[in-house]
């Protein structure tokens, strides 16, 4: 790859962690997964970065960790808001049909608990409701914890 290429995937992907970071910011503030997203969870395509990778670049970490997890929590925040808000008529409906093909694509096989929780939503929302709290402490507050150690 050459350097500006990889300097382009450089810069996407801090733009994203950016957004990500704004977004579990939202959620803390709400303390919760927020279901209401306007331009809180920024313009980055979760689908896009879910298991993005690029070379270590000279003096550049990229938190891939943040990366993918944050991908993955901004979906089934846009799933519950479908729920909520309507328009989202159950697992057969066409409505989330990217969501469901991600779960199926084997993409997400490195997030095992987040990939089960986004299937779990796109089913029922009493069991994506239920199950929140856990993804969100986990995920949202775990990330934040690290942070003051």
């Amino acid at each position: 790859m050459d350097d500006e290429l990889a300097y382009t995937k450089l810069v996407s992907a801090e733009s994203a962690i950016k957004d990500i970071l704004y977004m579990y910011y939202t959620c803390a503030d709400y303390q919760m997964l927020f279901s209401d997203m306007g331009t809180e969870d920024g313009e980055f395509d979760p689908f896009y970065f879910i298991d993005y990778s690029i070379e270590s670049q000279p003096g550049y970490d990229t938190n891939f960790d943040l990366l993918h997890q944050g991908s993955a929590i901004k979906i089934p925040c846009r799933i519950l808001q479908c729920w909520e808000q309507g328009g989202y008529g159950g697992y057969e409906s066409a409505r989330l049909k990217p969501e469901k093909e991600l779960v199926s694509s084997g993409r997400m096989d490195h997030l095992p608990e987040l990939k089960q929780y986004i299937s779990d939503c796109l089913k029922s929302y009493s069991i994506a409701s239920k199950g929140a709290a856990a993804i969100y402490s986990k995920y949202i507050e775990g990330f934040f914890e690290k942070l003051t150690k």
